[in-house]
């Protein structure tokens, strides 16, 4: 009975979706530079996790159940979650019961840089600050990339996750990710204080406390050593089927800015995601000299390291979009680094976003410049750029999702054409 509930709700969402004709948000086309039609995910051959992911999705939209992890890493494009956050927001309201909770945020306004708008953060106390992007640091860092440190005998960091009146998160757990020390945390919330327990080998103290919206944590040192702490970020968690896209990234960032974070595997692992996205080159190819295979390397280690702290995650690569050098050139280490992404995926079974073929190739950027959708320095876009961005990526992440839950029904049609399905469409069998 079960099998033939899911095969009817399965044929009722493809309905639905065939009805959208695959837009999903974009709608009407409305610029002739962007290849709209191009807007898909290239999947490795071997899709057996990408299959596993699709149907955890299936579980989401059909019944409301599991959750899903999703962790983007970056740069300042994924600094500023404006497009990550469109894309957060589309999944998680795509439909009922779909918001999995806000997962990894970083207090940025604590080191004094560019926060995301969709949360806000406050703060008492003096902290220093310490970025994957700075030369000779010799702080530790983790996931985040970046920390911020004080020695203050009291401090605090309050933060609001619910700063964008379209979608509020709740949380009932807490993770804050920091270094071993004598300083004395405490969490307030609803107006009491809940203290937590330190996870060695996480590297996070966990806070288990009743459903709020707004947290702030207190920080008194224990004895009289000037000894800082150091936080590198929190994870504000549920027990809600959804959902949960973290969002992580450091301005100009490159692929070697994460490799050389200490505990960069600790903290990944923790976060357990089901879902990687690598969003990283930009900085890597602001240069005449850029050295492909050093990029090629890199992006191998990096990816080495994140599945070994969460091999069970499917792995997606976002090809850079088109930009300019110095403001003035048409960057073309771009091409080169797309060359180098849909090589490294093919052969390891990584899938790719090819967001720079998408946006028009070579020189789109001042088309989107022309058209308002992008600043002046033609590498970052604007509020409205990144929007259209999120929602390509949607479409592309959705047109995947639909082609793969069709192959599935196909297979409960037609149980002898199941080569290469290795996960029919069939929950709790």
């Amino acid at each position: 009975m079960r099998r033939i509930i899911t095969f009817i709700t399965a044929l009722f969402v493809l309905e639905i979706i065939n009805c959208q004709e695959g837009d999903y948000f974009i709608g009407q086309p409305k610029y002739p530079f962007i290849q709209y039609d191009n807007a898909i995910l290239i999947l490795p051959e071997d899709e057996q996790k990408i299959e596993n992911l699709f149907s955890k999705f299936d579980s989401l939209i059909l019944f409301g159940q599991g959750k899903i992890k999703i962790v983007h890493i970056g740069g300042s494009h994924i600094q500023a979650d404006v497009y990550t956050h469109q894309v957060r927001k589309r999944l998680q309201t795509l439909q009922l019961d779909m918001n999995g909770g806000r997962g990894f945020i970083f207090p940025y306004r604590v080191a004094r840089t560019n926060n995301p708008s969709n949360y806000r953060v406050s703060y008492t106390g003096t902290w220093e600050t310490c970025k994957n992007t700075q030369f000779n640091r010799i702080c530790p860092l983790g996931l985040s990339g970046i920390s911020v440190s004080t020695s203050d005998k009291f401090a605090s960091i309050n933060i609001n996750p619910n700063n964008d009146p379209e979608i509020s998160y709740s949380f009932t757990r807490v993770k804050i990710f920091h270094n071993p020390t004598h300083y004395n945390l405490n969490l307030i919330v609803n107006d009491s204080a809940f203290s937590g327990t330190y996870d060695e080998i996480g590297g996070f103290t966990d806070f288990e406390i009743p459903e709020s919206w707004i947290m702030k944590l207190q920080l008194s040192r224990a004895d009289s050593l000037k000894e800082a702490i150091s936080i590198f970020g929190f994870s504000l968690e549920n027990d809600n089927p959804g959902v949960v896209y973290s969002s992580i990234g450091v301005n100009g960032a490159r692929l070697s800015s994460f490799i050389n974070c200490q505990y960069y595997s600790q903290h990944l692992a923790s976060l357990d995601p089901d879902l990687m996205i690598f969003s990283i080159g930009t900085n890597d190819a602001n240069t005449r000299d850029f050295n492909q295979i050093k990029y090629k390397i890199e992006y191998e280690q990096l990816i080495e390291i994140s599945k070994m702290a969460a091999p069970n995650a499917v792995i997606l690569i976002t090809v850079p979009n088109d930009c300019y050098l110095y403001k003035r050139y048409v960057n073309k280490n771009t091409e080169k680094m797309k060359d180098e992404i849909i090589s490294l995926a093919s052969r390891e079974n990584y899938s790719v976003w090819d967001f720079y073929s998408v946006m028009g190739g070579l020189n789109s950027s001042q088309a989107w410049y022309n058209n308002g959708l992008m600043r002046y320095d033609r590498i970052h876009f604007n509020k409205e750029g990144y929007q259209i961005k999120g929602d390509l990526f949607i479409t592309a992440f959705l047109r995947a999702w639909e082609k793969n839950l069709a192959r599935r029904t196909e297979q409960l049609i037609n149980p002898g054409n199941n080569q290469g399905i290795s996960n029919p469409l069939v929950i709790g069998e």
